[in-house]
């Protein structure tokens, strides 16, 4: 069994067979590389895709294509929408730069939810589930789901706002000790700015506060020059970047990377009270997330039209 989803590794074993007859009037497997897109723009009408980690063990995944396809039927969705059940080997054709899904990542099991995405008619795509991951489909919420999708009006989770918020000692007792989310902060020296460090550093916290908007991470970033920070943080140069605790003000963690957009992503990850919900605790991308994001690319009619993939 491949641990790996994608297109260079062998498939499971019964890729070819593990789509039973009995349901091919009414569902579809995924199409070759980069057909689905192209199908698509042909009619425009919504689609719903289920893919589930482990279609070589079927039986974990007929009780949900049995759902999908009594929703497929020509009296109830069938005319409105498509729909299209896999194994997640093929997810690959909606990853045209980098074939790197992994069957093993964030313990999924044979009894492991499926995951669904839908495509509006103007190309969006839509996840059944939440940040954290997946949800549960029965024929009522899936059903539900559908529609919403069909009539245009899917209400997702909302994100927090993305940005860096800057503290003084003013402040500083107010703001972290609030609420119980974890807390990153960066101490930086105004007398770099303008210096390349400083500029880099900046970009790389707004980058960050981008990727941890759907997280109960709170970011914020703090002026050291003629400052006294508190000796618990023990800050010998600048800059310098923790993460605290929900529970652990007491005991800032330093990050002991070079300061960077992903070693400073990678670091909240490892040091999170809980799991983020888009990242492992190595700061990959968790797999419902890796996939939205590639699903999006793949429908973005203005960067396919320019050639352009995220």
């Amino acid at each position: 069994m491949s641990r790996y989803y994608c297109g260079y590794n062998p498939a499971p074993p019964n890729f070819t067979t593990f789509f039973p007859e009995k349901y091919k009037d009414r569902l579809q497997r995924l199409p070759n590389f980069g057909k689905l897109r192209q199908t698509w723009e042909i009619h425009k009408r919504p689609t719903l895709v289920m893919l589930h980690v482990f279609a070589d063990d079927f039986g974990a995944l007929e009780k949900y294509v049995e759902m999908v396809y009594q929703l497929a039927a020509p009296q109830v969705l069938s005319a409105e929408m498509d729909f299209y059940v896999d194994d997640m080997w093929q997810s690959y054709i909606f990853n045209e730069e980098d074939f790197s899904f992994f069957r093993d990542d964030d313990g999924f099991s044979v009894d492991s939810f499926p995951l669904i995405y839908a495509i509006g008619s103007t190309g969006e795509v839509f996840f059944f589930g939440d940040f954290a991951g997946p949800k549960l489909p029965n024929l009522e919420s899936l059903r539900d789901f559908c529609e919403e999708v069909i009539g245009g009006n899917v209400k997702e989770p909302t994100t927090k706002e993305s940005k860096v918020e800057e503290i003084s000692l003013d402040s500083w007792n107010e703001l972290l000790y609030a609420s119980d989310e974890d807390i990153a902060i960066c101490f930086y020296n105004s007398l770099q700015d303008g210096t390349e460090v400083n500029k880099r550093l900046m970009i790389n916290l707004d980058r960050l506060g981008d990727r941890l908007k759907q997280e109960s991470v709170r970011l914020y970033k703090m002026d050291i020059h003629e400052v006294s920070v508190p000796k618990k943080f023990n800050v010998e140069s600048s800059p310098a970047f923790f993460v605290l605790q929900g529970t652990q003000r007491h005991n800032p963690l330093r990050c002991k990377y070079e300061l960077g957009i992903w070693t400073m992503l990678r670091f909240v990850a490892e040091n999170s009270t809980e799991e983020l919900n888009y990242y492992n605790r190595r700061g990959h991308l968790r797999l419902h997330a890796n996939l939205l994001t590639h699903m999006r690319d793949y429908f973005d009619l203005s960067h396919n039209q320019s050639g352009c993939f995220l």
